[in-house]
């Protein structure tokens, strides 16, 4: 039985989640351990990695919005029960990645001089970066191909297999952080640089088990000639979605960009600070972004399948998901804000900018999530469109004005209270779009009672069945 296409669908979504989630747990648990270590060699080391985090943050969300694209025709079709098509879109996919991402990689290693100058990284910090960003390049078509396979394999029904893999080479990654950065075991003390130097072995392992993964799973079975696959038009319909997605996957770290620079104006050390609480951050809302994760071969494939009743559960699912979740880490983060810090630095100033960021922002993540799964659905609801829209209006009409005019009048500050305000304007636009979505659709939602639902959640039913 294919569970995402026949299978009751909150405890199929929770069962999706909950992997991917755990897969996300422990790549960003060993993120934030590693941004612990390299907090040991210093204030400077710790802002050179902010500083280069920016940049490898651009392009890894540059090929996650390709992969998400890749996965939402790959559910499509498998929805549709076309697999020549399904595998004829993955070799297309992975062919194209491998040439973009070792250009992308190459470029970037070059001018990294200029591009981190122009980052407003201080000239003293540009060989600590530079020793951590030529060896991250080395490794960077080797993480793109494998987070490719990834998505691939989640759209196709296999979720856990690729979490695993993803949190062995969390392991693998912290153990050869701890030795290679200060010279452990045997091995030479590399400081900065063996941080990179774990992080691209790990890639290697992720790269090896995907492809594993792949012939385990017969994903490609090449019953044809490669030579008949219309590369073209496939690589057409990948970009019609694909495109907008990593558009909207690029907001994220553009925005992480400009903030960094607006940072970098007033402090390093808030530079250091903002790079600290951002991996935090991410680590917090792994339950939030498993769903966001889940949801998009799932709607995909359902879509694929004409089975509107069960997307329409899936969307309920969502929204209640980034809500009750947010609300956990909202008191989590909020009242643990300065013990938290504490644990990243022994820097004063490091720690208050830590521990202020979370005061201000932590509060909004309840909107937050909804803004992350309402872009989810609709990429799954093959409309890249207007999740580039929610991302763009999110950005450019409520995180820049309100950062700028923060900055301006309180600093440092003033910064983290205009993003915590766009996270709560931006899920409210979300939600808003959603509910267009929605009434613009046969969808059985038209004319729900949101909070009236969310209220009978807290009643209990002896009758109450699952979804």
């Amino acid at each position: 039985m294919n569970a995402i296409l026949e299978g009751k669908v909150t405890p199929t979504l929770t069962k999706m989640s909950v992997p991917i989630s755990i897969g996300m747990l422990s790549t960003f648990l060993f993120q934030v351990i590693d941004t612990y270590f390299v907090g040991q060699l210093g204030g400077d080391a710790l802002a050179a990695l902010s500083f280069a985090s920016v940049v490898y943050f651009i392009i890894v969300g540059t090929f996650m919005g390709l992969s998400i694209g890749v996965s939402t025709l790959v559910g499509k079709a498998i929805g549709e029960k076309n697999f020549l098509k399904m595998e004829q879109i993955v070799i297309t996919s992975l062919l194209f990645t491998l040439f973009t991402s070792v250009g992308a990689s190459i470029f970037i290693d070059v001018s990294q001089a200029t591009l981190f100058t122009w980052l407003g990284a201080p000239l003293e910090m540009l060989p600590l970066i530079d020793q951590y960003m030529h060896t991250l390049m080395i490794g960077i078509p080797l993480l793109t191909i494998g987070l490719l396979m990834g998505s691939i394999l989640r759209a196709s029904g296999s979720v856990s297999q690729p979490e695993i893999v993803m949190a062995v080479a969390g392991v693998i990654n912290l153990v050869l952080d701890y030795g290679l950065i200060f010279g452990k075991w045997g091995l030479p003390e590399l400081g900065i640089t063996g941080a990179a130097m774990a992080t691209v072995v790990s890639w290697v392992f992720i790269l090896i088990m995907m492809s594993l993964l792949f012939l385990n799973q017969s994903i490609l079975k090449l019953n044809f000639s490669i030579t008949t696959i219309p590369f073209i038009q496939h690589l057409r319909d990948i970009l019609q979605i694909g495109v907008p997605t990593m558009l909207s996957n690029l907001v994220s770290p553009l925005t992480q960009l400009f903030l960094t620079l607006l940072l970098a104006y007033h402090s390093s050390m808030a530079v250091a600070a903002f790079g600290v609480a951002g991996r935090i951050e991410m680590l917090s809302l792994i339950g939030i972004l498993g769903v966001s994760t889940a949801i998009t071969p799932f709607i995909a494939q359902n879509l694929g399948a004409e089975l509107k009743d069960r997307n329409d559960k899936a969307i309920v699912f969502g929204g209640k998901a980034a809500v009750y979740l947010g609300i956990i880490v909202v008191l989590i983060l909020f009242i643990f804000n300065q013990n938290i810090a504490q644990l990243f630095s022994d820097d004063v100033t490091v720690m208050d900018y830590t521990s202020d960021y979370f005061i201000w922002v932590s509060v909004s993540y309840i909107f937050y999530g909804l803004f992350l799964v309402t872009t989810s659905i609709l990429n799954g609801l093959q409309k890249p469109q207007q999740s580039l829209q929610i991302m763009v209006i999110k950005t450019l009409v409520f995180t820049v004005p309100l950062a700028l005019i923060g900055s301006y009048f309180y600093e440092v500050i003033g910064i983290f209270m205009g993003i915590g305000l766009s996270n709560i304007l931006g899920g409210i636009y979300a939600s808003y779009m959603m509910r267009k979505e929605i009434n613009n659709s046969s969808s059985s939602l038209k004319g729900v009672d949101i909070l009236q639902d969310y209220k009978n959640d807290f009643i209990v039913r002896n009758t109450a069945k699952p979804l």
